[in-house]
C-alpha cells in the first residue's frame, strides 16, 4: 500500500519520492545510513550521520517511505522525529506494526483484504480476498475458475484466513499439490500447511509461522503473556474480561488496558466499537498461534487461564440474569449477544471439568431466559442432560430443581415423554423442599410438557394450581410467566376462557416491563385469535409481538410466520410474503425446522392464491420435508389453511399433476429445499420448479386423495407439537 502511495505521488514534482527499505537492518543506529544510502548521499565524515542528513533534507521538498519499521520502532521514531522538527516541506511515510509514537503523526491501520458478507447473494463477487487468491491460483497454474462448487470452498478459505494477504497467498501456492477441497480440510493445520513463499522473500515472509512469530518475538513478556491468554477466548471479549483473564501472574489487572492497547497498536489484537463501548478479538490466524505458545507454558497456566475465564463468564451470566425480566432486558440479551460464544466456551469447560457440574447447573438457571428468547434449546439439552444424573448434581437441591425444569423446557419439542419425566422430577422434588417459586415454575414446565404431548387436558389443573400459587405472590413477572403455561393447554380445551386472561396477562408485563413474555403472550393471542377467525384481533396482536420481540432483538421466526398468516387471511398478500420471506431467514440462520416448514407452507399458499398452481405444489411437498424432519404435525390453523389450500391446487391440476409436484417438493435434498423457497421469494426457478411448471395446464379437476392427500405425515409416528404458540 505505501508503494502504491508513493507511485501516485510520483508526478513530476517536487524532489521526488524515496523508498527506505529496513526489514534487513538489524541495528538500530543504522537508519540514518539506511536513508542515506536510499538517497544516494555521499558517505559522511567527520560528523553524526542523522546531521549530516538532516541539513541534507531541510531545503527539499521530498517524501520518503520508511518500509517495515517494526523490529527497529525507537530509532525510526527518533530519527523520523528529527527530520519532522528540522525538515519543514520533508513528508514521510512509515509502515510498521505499530505507531512511531511521534508528535504530528497521522495513523492509518491498513485493514485486512475484504471478505464476503455472510448474506451477501454473490460472496465471491465483491471480495479482495477472493480476487487475490484467484490471481494467486492462476499464478500458479491452478486454472481455478469460481462456480458453484468451487465459490463456497474459496469464499471459506478466505474466511478462515481472516484475509491475511500473505496467507491466501501462501494458500494459493499449495494448490500446486492439493485440491481446492483437500486445502480447505487441512487449514485447521495452517501453520504446518502455508510454507513455501517466493525464495526471493525474507525469511519470516517464506510461512505463516516464521511471519507471525516475527510479530511475537517483538513483544516484551508481559505483551507475550497476555497475547497467550486472550487466545482463551472465543471470538470478541471486553476490557473487563481481558482484565479478568489477563490480570495474574506477571501482570498485574490495572496494567492489561495498557498492555491491551499496545498489542492493537502493534495489530495483534483487533479493536471494534461496540455502541458506546469496545470489544477486542483475535484474527483466528492469531488466536491459534497463541494458543499454541500458551500450550507450551505447561498444563497448568493452560487451565489458570480457563478457569479464570469460566469464572468471569459466569459471573456475567448472573450478573445479568435478573435483569432478563425487566425493562432493561433488551440491554441484557444485546449485552448475551455479544458475549454468547465465551459464554458457551465457558459452561463447557465447566461441564469437562470433573468437578464443575454446580457451575454448569449454575450457568444452566442464569441462561434460562436468554435460551429461550435466542431459540438456544439445543445448546441447555447439551449441557444440562448430561450433568442431572450424577450425584454430585443433587448437592443443592433448589439449584437441582430449577436445573430440572430448565431441561424439561429444552427438550419438550424432541422428546416430550423426556420432558415430561424431567418435569414430573422437579414437581416433587419442589414439593419435598417446599419451595414455592420452584413448585410454581415446575408445574407449569409439566404443564407445557403436556400440551406438547397432545393432552392439554391433563395440564389444565397442573397449570392451575400454578396460578393460585402465583397470585398471592403479588409479582407479575411470575404471574404472567405462569398464565402464559396456562393458556397453552386452556386454549385448546376451552377456547371460550382464554380471551380474558390472555388480556390479564398482558396486562402484567406492561406492569412489569417484561418484553419477551409481552411479545409471548401477544403472539400467543394472535394465534388464539386466528384460530377463532377474528382476523383484526390476529393482526393487531401480531403486529404488535413483532414490535416488542424487535426491541429485544428477538430473532425467531415463529411471530413474522403467524403475521404472514393474519396478512393473508386479511388481503394483504405481499405484506404476507414479505413476513414469510423474514421467518424463512430467520428459520435458516437459527437452523429453526418449524420456521423453515410454516414459512415455506406460507410461500405455498401464496402461490396458489397467485395462481402459481404446480409451483404451489412443489412448495407444498418441501414444506412438508421440513416439517418431517421435525417430528412434528401441522397445527391449526395451519393444518386447516394447508388442505383448503391443497383442495384447491388439486382441482386446478388433477392428481397427476399435484402429486408429482407435491413428490418432486417432497423428495429435495434439505438444501435443494432451501434453494427452492429461496428462488420463490426471490423470482428464480430451480429446476424442479421448472419441471413443474413445464407440465402446468389445464388438467382436469379431480379432488379424489393422493400422493398428498390429507396433508399428514408419512412418519408411523409423530409428536404433537405447536408452532404457533410459544412457551
Amino acid at each position: 500500500m505505501s508503494l502504491q502511495l508513493a507511485a501516485e505521488l510520483l508526478d513530476g514534482t517536487g524532489d521526488g519520492v524515496w523508498l527506505v527499505e529496513l526489514a534487513a537492518i538489524t541495528n538500530s543506529e543504522a537508519v540514518p545510513s539506511a536513508i542515506s544510502e536510499a538517497l544516494g548521499m555521499a558517505e559522511p565524515r567527520g560528523r553524526p550521520v542523522l546531521e549530516i542528513l538532516l541539513d541534507a533534507l531541510a531545503p527539499q521538498d521530498i517524501l520518503i517511505v520508511l518500509d517495515n519499521c517494526e523490529h527497529l520502532i525507537g530509532a525510526c521514531a527518533k530519527t523520523a522525529d528529527a527530520i519532522v522538527r528540522r525538515c519543514p516541506r520533508v513528508h514521510l511515510v512509515a509502515t510498521s506494526r505499530e505507531p512511531l509514537g511521534i508528535g504530528g503523526e497521522t495513523i492509518y491501520r491498513v485493514p485486512p483484504l475484504s471478505l464476503p458478507a455472510p448474506d451477501d447473494a454473490d460472496p465471491a463477487g465483491s471480495s479482495d480476498a477472493v480476487a487475490l487468491f484467484v490471481d494467486r491460483a492462476k499464478a500458479q497454474g491452478a486454472g481455478l475458475s469460481l462456480d458453484q462448487e468451487t465459490s463456497p470452498l474459496v469464499v471459506s478459505i478466505c474466511r478462515r484466513l481472516d484475509g491475511l494477504p500473505l496467507a491466501i497467498e501462501l494458500a494459493a501456492a499449495r494448490l500446486r499439490s492439493l485440491s481446492l477441497a483437500g486445502l480447505h480440510d487441512r487449514l485447521d493445520q495452517r501453520f504446518r500447511l502455508l510454507t513455501g513463499g517466493s525464495r526471493a522473500a525474507l525469511a519470516r515472509q517464506q510461512t505463516l509461522r516464521a511471519t507471525v512469530d516475527w510479530s511475537y518475538s517483538l513483544l516484551n513478556g508481559p505483551e507475550q503473556s497476555l497475547l497467550c491468554r486472550l487466545s482463551v477466548f472465543a471470538e470478541s471479549f471486553d476490557l473487563d474480561a481481558a482484565e479478568a483473564v489477563g490480570g495474574a501472574g506477571d501482570i498485574e489487572v490495572f496494567d492489561v488496558a495498557d498492555l491491551l492497547g499496545s498489542l492493537v497498536d502493534k495489530s495483534l489484537v483487533v479493536v471494534e466499537p461496540a455502541g458506546g463501548a469496545l470489544r477486542y478479538r483475535l484474527l483466528e490466524t492469531i488466536r491459534e498461534f497463541a494458543a499454541d505458545r500458551l500450550a507450551e507454558t505447561g498444563e497448568d497456566e493452560v487451565a489458570a487461564v480457563a478457569a479464570s475465564h469460566g469464572q468471569h463468564y459466569l459471573s456475567v451470566a448472573e450478573l445479568a440474569a435478573p435483569h432478563l425480566t425487566d425493562s432493561d432486558q433488551g440491554k441484557w440479551f444485546a449485552r448475551l449477544d455479544a458475549d454468547q460464544a465465551n459464554l458457551r466456551r465457558a459452561a463447557w469447560h465447566a461441564f469437562s471439568d470433573p468437578g464443575g457440574t454446580a457451575r454448569v447447573l449454575r450457568f444452566g438457571v442464569a441462561l434460562r431466559r436468554y435460551w429461550l428468547a435466542r431459540y438456544r434449546g439445543a445448546e441447555a439439552r447439551a449441557l444440562l442432560m448430561p450433568v442431572l444424573e450424577p450425584p454430585e448434581a443433587q448437592v443443592d437441591p433448589e439449584l437441582f430443581g430449577r436445573a430440572l425444569a430448565i431441561a424439561a423446557t429444552s427438550t419438550r419439542l424432541v422428546d416430550v415423554a423426556t420432558a415430561s419425566r424431567l418435569g414430573e422430577r422437579a414437581v416433587e422434588l419442589a414439593r419435598q423442599l417446599g419451595a414455592g417459586r420452584l413448585l410454581i415454575e415446575s408445574l407449569v414446565v409439566l404443564c407445557s410438557a403436556c400440551y406438547f404431548a397432545g393432552e392439554p387436558e391433563r395440564g389444565i389443573p397442573l397449570s392451575q394450581e400454578a396460578v393460585e400459587r402465583a397470585r398471592p405472590l403479588d409479582d407479575d413477572i411470575v404471574l404472567a410467566e405462569t398464565m402464559s403455561g396456562y393458556l397453552l393447554c386452556l386454549d385448546l380445551v376451552d377456547p371460550g376462557r382464554a380471551e380474558p386472561l390472555f388480556a390479564e396477562a398482558i396486562a402484567c408485563t406492561r406492569r412489569s416491563g417484561d418484553q419477551l413474555f409481552a411479545g409471548i403472550l401477544h403472539n400467543n393471542a394472535g394465534v388464539h385469535a386466528l384460530r377463532a377467525g377474528d382476523i383484526p384481533a390476529a393482526r393487531a396482536h401480531l403486529e404488535e409481538a413483532a414490535q416488542v420481540m424487535r426491541a429485544i432483538g428477538e430473532r425467531g421466526p415463529h411471530v413474522s410466520a403467524n403475521l404472514g398468516w393474519a396478512l393473508r387471511e386479511d388481503g394483504d398478500p405481499d405484506g404476507a410474503r414479505s413476513s414469510f420471506a423474514a421467518a424463512l431467514r430467520m428459520s435458516r440462520r437459527n437452523g429453526e425446522g418449524s420456521g423453515l416448514a410454516y414459512a415455506a407452507l406460507g410461500l405455498a399458499c401464496l402461490a396458489a392464491d397467485g395462481g402459481e398452481w404446480s409451483r404451489a405444489g412443489v412448495l407444498h411437498g418441501a414444506a412438508q420435508a421440513f416439517l418431517d424432519r421435525t417430528g412434528e404435525i401441522w397445527q391449526q390453523p395451519e393444518a386447516r389453511y394447508r388442505q383448503v389450500n391443497l383442495d384447491r391446487i388439486r382441482a386446478h391440476l388433477g392428481d397427476e399433476q399435484i402429486d408429482g409436484a407435491y413428490a418432486r417438493g417432497l423428495a429435495l435434498s434439505f438444501e435443494d429445499a432451501l434453494d427452492l423457497a429461496v428462488g420463490q421469494l426471490s423470482e428464480r426457478q430451480p429446476a424442479a420448479v421448472k419441471s413443474a411448471s413445464a407440465t402446468q395446464a389445464s388438467e382436469p379437476d379431480g379432488t379424489s386423495p393422493g400422493a398428498c392427500g390429507d396433508g399428514r405425515s408419512r412418519r408411523s409416528t409423530v409428536s404433537s407439537s405447536s408452532y404457533g404458540p410459544i412457551r
